[in-house]
């Protein structure tokens, strides 16, 4: 009985093996990817250009040096096939990259699980799976991995996250590879800026609703902690280092309502052009503080003594320090209290306030507890380093180690972070992280920047890694002058330093001295199209011919020359010739009152370049400015020498 028994068992098992056998093969047929690769040989067939049939059957790609399988290609027939532009997804030829995608393969660039042949698996969501493939939106992070620090131009979404990294001051909380924290203001002698608490109060309730270009997020305080907070930041009078205000001149006492003082100081103002960083009720620049309000916010004394020496408050501020006279500061003083006022600030609210017996120690615990001290600096004992997240990894996180508490969000990298950002306590109402007023396209650009952070062990030819270019101090009397107006503020040198204004590295040998000394007395727009940006510094004489020199003798490159041998005779006319009709310059620069408003115009061109340079810059523009839009048009030297003829026959009238 057992052996019939037995053989029975054996008998059904069997069968069931052959079936099992019988459909494995059955089931691969109908496959989903082989219905599409016989589609795609189906629809091969109607296209009016010849493309050939794929074989059926799964198709990889092994690249050894990164150790990855992909097996997108047997769905995905057409990426390296121009003849499939037009066709839909998956046939789809790929948009251009400078990679090779047959040897590169796809995860590297999309991610998602390379092996996988289901679309399920591939496209979408997996549980437990911490590489979903990208949406598009995010997929220049993965650029970053390989391309750190290096700003591409293909890539503006990462390189948009990385500069609102930079300027929301995020490294002051967490560390986050490649990102500095900025210099924020320190908050000794806050007590002795400020007119009254209720600046303060309002400014610690929303940022944003205070000042609209507010870099400071809002920290989602109660009022309990914005009183507490405010009282003890109030306590803080003194500004360290044996620093006091200078009183008042009684020049200010006599005339500070006095209507032609108080137009004195508005004009000065103008002429300084203050709006080319600081905005007014939202007009102007926004490389500082909204000055609407400046006047119910800090002292007198204080916008005295602050205009005259920022510095001597702030040590690294990059506000100027201009030269004007006492008498200017204390008109410029009089119109800031006078016309920026905050005509809704009720003084009287806080006259009457009596801070709480502890309004110390519970002010210094929400100090710490949000980590002020992160971005600002004050002198006081107990203040501690209450960080953030490390997020030299973030993109690499494992969703098993995220608390997505009660969140209602698909479980993947960047559905944590996008949230996280727009919404900091979605996951969790305790967490400190405060709320930043950004649109979509921000956090967009945030989250990509992020997910760029991969703990990815690539092969070291696979990395180009931009080095940060460090500023080299000018030393001397010109170090001081450069110091003394923040030249580098938008200034850079060796293109290291800022960005807004033009290199300084070769000045020297750019442009001509009169030209520059005539400037430095009234700055003005070059480019008209472009937002004025350099302001009257009332810099003296004698700093102007100082720093003259430094550029005359160091900035300078002995390299800028015009070759010999070059043809003299009817050079202006063939320039003439060249610059408005070969290479049609006047497209983008205005000369005669006619052109273009991209480039700088260039009817003060004889005044204001130097010949070699100019000649120089026609041959290879991107030499002197490597982002420059300008063509390298491939012109000759001796038509190079035939515009720098004609331009520099350009001058103001009494100047030929």
């Amino acid at each position: 009985m057992k052996i019939d028994r037995l053989r029975k068992i054996y008998a059904v098992t069997s069968v069931l093996f052959l079936v099992a056998l019988a459909i494995s093969p059955l089931k691969d047929y109908f496959t989903e990817w082989r219905s599409i690769q016989k589609n795609f040989n189906d629809s091969a067939e109607k296209l009016p250009v010849k493309v050939n049939p794929v074989n059926i059957g799964l198709q990889q790609i092994w690249n050894r040096e990164l150790n990855t399988i992909d097996r997108c290609i047997t769905c995905h027939l057409g990426i390296s096939n121009n003849k499939l532009k037009m066709s839909n997804q998956p046939f789809k030829t790929h948009s251009k990259i400078y990679h090779d995608i047959e040897k590169l393969g796809c995860t590297i660039c999309h991610e998602g699980q390379g092996l996988a042949t289901r679309y399920e698996e591939v496209h979408l969501p997996t549980e437990f799976w911490d590489q979903p493939i990208l949406p598009n939106r995010y997929i220049e992070s993965s650029c970053g991995k390989c391309h750190i620090g290096e700003k591409l131009s293909s890539t503006p979404t990462l390189n948009k996250g990385r500069e609102l990294i930079e300027k929301l001051n995020c490294a002051s909380c967490h560390d986050i590879p490649g990102i500095k924290k900025s210099y924020t203001l320190t908050l000794d002698g806050i007590g002795n800026k400020v007119l009254n608490r209720n600046w303060i109060l309002s400014w610690l309730k929303n940022p944003k609703h205070y000042q609209d270009n507010a870099s400071m997020p809002n920290f989602l305080l109660t009022e309990k902690e914005i009183v507490s907070l405010t009282d003890f930041l109030m306590s803080f009078k003194s500004f360290g280092e044996g620093i006091n205000l200078e009183p008042l001149p009684d020049v200010y006492h006599k005339n500070k309502t006095n209507e032609d003082f108080i137009a004195l100081g508005q004009t000065r103002f103008r002429e300084a052009r203050c709006i080319s960083c600081h905005s007014v009720e939202g007009k102007g620049g926004k490389l500082a503080i909204d000055l609407s309000k400046v006047g119910s916010k800090a002292k007198a004394e204080w916008i005295y003594n602050y205009i005259k020496n920022p510095r001597k408050f702030q040590s690294k501020i990059e506000m100027p320090q201009y030269g004007l006279s006492d008498n200017d500061v204390a008109a410029v003083t009089a119109y800031l209290e006078s016309e920026f006022v905050d005509w809704d600030n009720d003084e009287n609210e806080s006259r009457d306030h009596t801070p709480l017996p502890n309004f110390f120690e519970e002010g210094l615990r929400v100090f710490n507890t949000y980590n002020c001290g992160g971005c600002h600096t004050l002198s006081a004992k107990g203040i501690t380093d209450n960080r953030g997240p490390d997020l030299t990894a973030i993109g690499s996180k494992k969703l098993y180690q995220i608390d997505w508490g009660k969140a209602d969000v698909n479980y993947t990298i960047y559905n944590f972070l996008e949230s996280k950002i727009r919404e900091p306590r979605v996951f969790d109402e305790s967490a400190r992280m405060p709320q930043f007023s950004l649109n979509e396209d921000e956090v967009t650009a945030i989250t990509t920047y992020l997910l760029s952070l991969k703990q990815t062990k690539l092969p070291a030819n696979f990395i180009r890694k931009v080095d940060e270019r460090t500023l080299n101090s000018v030393q001397g009397e010109a170090g001081k002058i450069f110091q003394k107006y923040s030249c580098f503020k938008c200034h850079s040198l060796n293109y290291a330093g800022g960005s807004m204004a033009p290199d300084l590295t070769i000045v020297g040998s750019q442009l001509n001295t009169k030209w520059m000394k005539e400037y430095f007395k009234v700055p003005y727009s070059i480019r008209p199209i472009v937002e004025e940006r350099m302001p009257n510094l009332f810099i003296s004489e004698k700093e102007v011919e100082t720093l003259l020199n430094y550029f005359n003798t160091i900035l300078i490159s002995d390299s800028l020359e015009i070759p010999n041998g070059l043809l003299q005779n009817r050079a202006e006319e063939r320039g003439k010739g060249l610059f408005k009709e070969k290479y049609g310059c006047q497209g983008c620069h205005i000369i005669e009152g006619e052109g273009g408003y991209v480039g700088t115009p260039l009817d003060d061109a004889g005044d204001r370049l130097k010949p070699a340079y100019l000649f120089s810059w026609l041959m290879n523009p991107q030499k002197y400015k490597p982002n420059t839009i300008e063509p390298r048009t491939g012109m000759s030297a001796q038509e190079a020498f035939d515009i720098t003829s004609y331009l520099l026959t350009f001058k103001k009238p009494g100047k030929q």
